[in-house]
């Protein structure tokens, strides 16, 4: 047992002594509150995908996904099955990983970004990208391609 934990000590002190000469960082994942209807299997999927690239992700169920999008100023058509909160923005939709991580680290001056509709081949949908994603910017009762 004493030897199991030495070479625990041992592996986790190699490990900190390479990622501080190496760059590699040990970042916390970004958390994020996803709702949608109970039982949509896309937006489990979606949640996965995002888990899988440096996210937390709490999915809560609602039957009002109207009254959400509502409360965070999404007009209808800029809708989608779900709709995420994430630092301080709401995102709709299944927009990809790294155009999230582009809004959180350049932290613009609006309420958030939608990929309307369930575009195939988006993340968390099933078959192959059909065309080039259009995502908006929520901007008051304005929308702009992002």
């Amino acid at each position: 047992m004493k030897n199991i934990l030495i070479r625990a000590i041992a592996m986790w002190s190699l490990l900190a002594f390479a990622s501080a000469f190496t760059g590699i960082a040990f970042a916390a994942p970004i958390q994020a509150a996803l709702y949608h209807n109970p039982g949509c299997m896309c937006c489990e999927k979606y949640a996965d995908y995002l888990n899988e690239n440096g996210f937390d992700v709490e999915v809560l169920d609602t039957n009002d996904m109207a009254g959400i999008n509502r409360q965070h100023g999404v007009p209808a058509k800029l809708s989608s099955c779900h709709t995420m909160m994430v630092g301080n923005y709401v995102v709709v939709g299944h927009v990809p990983a790294q155009v999230i991580n582009k809004l959180l680290d350049e932290q613009p001056d609006i309420r958030g970004i939608s990929l309307p509709g369930m575009p195939m081949g988006s993340p968390g949908m099933g078959g192959e990208k059909q065309e080039p994603f259009v995502i908006h910017t929520l901007s008051d009762d304005v929308y702009t391609t992002y």
